[in-house]
């Protein structure tokens, strides 16, 4: 005889829960990412990615209408400014977005996201980009996928092969050197 509990309940449908949070694993977020689950409409879902490097680009992509909804927009190099404005630029994104009436795009950033951020947000991705984690690989159209119920966020791309190629041209020096710097969000 089983019992179903009130967790085991909460993964049976189709929503996902009111409100809380989880941490998630995969090819994207190998030490783990930090996602609000009440800004989800659905558990699983894939997505394209599009991919800034602000969140002031982010903006300017949705002011002239390039996003539309089930992208999934990636800022990344957030992180370096976490303890500064932790909240403003993923607030932002997820405000312009919410006024463009983009209701299904999900917002994923290497950076902290606070309070203020509402809607589908992942933050807190590590290893971060300046740290060379696989955020920073990400290009336009490579399809991500998240199954908040199964605790996975992966990329459906070879990044192996892409942070090989980008070693070997030698142009990750700086960033190589910033990373050194900082520690993965805990």
């Amino acid at each position: 005889m089983s019992v179903l509990t009130a967790f085991d309940a909460a993964h049976t449908t189709q929503q996902t829960s009111a409100s809380g949070f989880a941490i998630l694993h995969g090819t994207l977020a190998p030490e783990g990412c930090v996602v609000r689950l009440g800004g989800f409409e659905a558990d699983i879902f894939d997505g394209p990615a599009r991919v800034f490097s602000t969140a002031a680009d982010a903006l300017e992509a949705i002011a002239k209408g390039r996003i539309r909804d089930c992208d999934i927009l990636i800022v990344r190099n957030d992180a370096r400014d976490a303890d500064i404005l932790a909240d403003t630029g993923v607030a932002s994104v997820t405000a312009a977005l919410n006024a463009s009436g983009l209701a299904r795009v999900t917002v994923i950033t290497d950076g902290r996201t606070g309070s203020n951020a509402s809607g589908a947000v992942i933050g807190n991705i590590a290893p971060s980009a300046a740290a060379g984690g696989p955020i920073a690989y990400v290009n336009d159209d490579d399809i991500i996928h998240v199954d908040i119920a199964g605790r996975r966020i992966d990329i459906l791309a070879d990044i192996d092969i892409r942070r090989g190629a980008q070693r070997k041209k030698g142009t990750f020096n700086a960033a190589a050197r910033y990373a050194a710097m900082i520690a993965a969000a805990e």
